[in-house]
């Protein structure tokens, strides 16, 4: 009896495992390891502009984006105008359109910016111009059904300007206004933040941490049993 293993055989473990790898990659609480490492994007078949780094298509130490309330942001602003989540169970003061670090999510989320469009790009290593290519390609013509095999599932991520069918953003927490809210303190409800001048405001990083993936999609927590709801919702 041949002891080794066929050739095929060995083939199709190498190929398991570097599936297994690729997936649990996506799911790392590092930014590298995670889908909004769009550099691995581009290295792995992905038409954007390779600007030999990973935080740039975010981020930037000089010449940032001063208009967008994140981080040295090294995006433009996206410019909307957003239909809002409106319900008559609303008691909470919502805004006309997102703002804030919401902004940030939109300019690559409502597809209206290329997803490699950056503001300033690495001397270093200066890349070609933006692809063109946004969030809506992603969603609908590869990361389909979680297509490849061990990929992810990006459908839902193309937001659009319509945030009508959407959790609520860019809205004043008060629970004063609504008893079946929990209480905030210090800018955060439970170890959920709160954002904007007053520390007042549920935004998108609210709920969504964009550098860590390990409780998919970009959570701050679990929602297991309704976790993540319920630390907000008191129902």
């Amino acid at each position: 009896m041949n002891k080794w293993p066929s050739i095929t055989s060995t083939l199709v473990l190498m190929l398991c495992m570097a599936m297994a790898t690729t997936a649990s990659a996506q799911f790392g609480n590092k930014v590298s390891d995670t889908p909004h490492n769009l550099r691995e994007a581009t290295v792995s078949g992905m038409t954007l502009s390779d600007y030999g780094e990973i935080c740039v298509y975010c981020h930037t130490p000089h010449n940032n984006n001063l208009d967008i309330e994140a981080p040295l942001w090294n995006r433009d602003e996206p410019v909307g105008p957003y239909d809002m989540y409106n319900s008559p169970t609303l008691d909470m003061t919502i805004a006309n359109s997102a703002e804030g670090v919401s902004l940030a999510c939109l300019s690559c989320h409502d597809n209206t910016i290329a997803l490699d469009q950056i503001i300033n790009r690495p001397s270093a290593k200066l890349g070609t111009d933006a692809s063109g290519i946004g969030i809506e390609t992603c969603a609908t013509q590869c990361h389909v059904g979680a297509n490849p095999v061990g990929g992810i599932n990006f459908e839902g991520t193309n937001m659009t300007a319509n945030l009508e069918n959407d959790h609520p953003i860019s809205i004043i927490y008060d629970p004063s206004k609504d008893a079946q809210f929990q209480p905030a303190s210090a800018g955060k409800v439970g170890g959920l933040p709160l954002y904007g001048p007053n520390k007042d405001r549920v935004e998108c990083a609210s709920c969504h941490n964009p550098h860590d993936n390990s409780e998919r999609p970009f959570l701050r927590m679990s929602n297991l049993n309704s976790a993540l709801c319920l630390t907000c919702h008191d129902i």
